[in-house]
């Protein structure tokens, strides 16, 4: 019985990366990746094309990436100088994932005023796809909250019903990740914390493959 289940897992993978595969090689097609370590996974990493994730920093938070993008803040990688706006004008597809530092601060510090600080929060992001909006690109898929805490459900309710909103306004892909990782200590490295282990990065491969093979 394991050697099926382990035949079957080896399928199912062989699977999934046959569609990474189908897209971004014979459509010669490039992937950028920005915002925080959630969307640095490591088996789009492998599997997928030409991926460029200069603007990926585990740290990052929305105020970070809405100056970035607005003020086209270039950096200086393998000395070269690098402009979000020209990576935005060349990739085909671009994944973000923003905002779960700011969201897990917050409940970490004080969660008074926690709509109030949301609405903020979701305000700087609109801007960062009005910014990304001006490149007239529609292949582009952000990654939603999830609740690693166990509380707070109505809160990851509320910011990804106003996230998914703003997302289907601008005529994106929104991918929902609460519906799946949610409150699963199974794809966490520890309790409370929203950092993922492999298998959680990989449950959220599998959803992005599944977005990208209707592109």
């Amino acid at each position: 019985m394991k050697k099926i289940i382990f035949i079957l897992f080896l399928f199912c993978l062989l699977y999934s990366c046959y569609y990474i595969y189908d897209i971004t090689e014979n459509k010669n097609t490039n992937i950028l990746l920005i915002g925080d370590d959630i969307v640095n996974n490591p088996y789009l990493n492998n599997n997928a094309g030409v991926i460029n994730k200069d603007f990926v920093n585990r740290d990052y938070r929305i105020n970070d990436i809405n100056d970035i993008i607005t003020y086209n803040k270039e950096l200086d990688i393998d000395n070269k100088t690098e402009s979000i706006h020209r990576l935005l004008k060349e990739y085909d597809i671009v994944i973000i994932s923003i905002g779960m530092n700011d969201i897990y601060y917050k409940l970490g510090d004080n969660t008074k005023e926690i709509y109030t600080f949301l609405n903020d929060m979701l305000n700087s992001y609109e801007n960062i796809l009005k910014e990304i909006s001006r490149y007239d690109n529609h292949n582009i898929y952000i990654l939603g909250y999830y609740n690693a805490t166990y509380r707070y459900n109505d809160i990851f309710t509320y910011v990804n019903y106003k996230l998914n909103k703003m997302i289907n306004k601008y005529g994106y892909n929104y991918i929902d990740l609460n519906k799946v990782l949610s409150n699963n200590e199974k794809y966490y490295l520890k309790k409370d914390n929203f950092y993922l282990n492999n298998e959680g990065y990989y449950k959220i491969y599998e959803l992005i493959v599944e977005k990208i093979k209707k592109y």
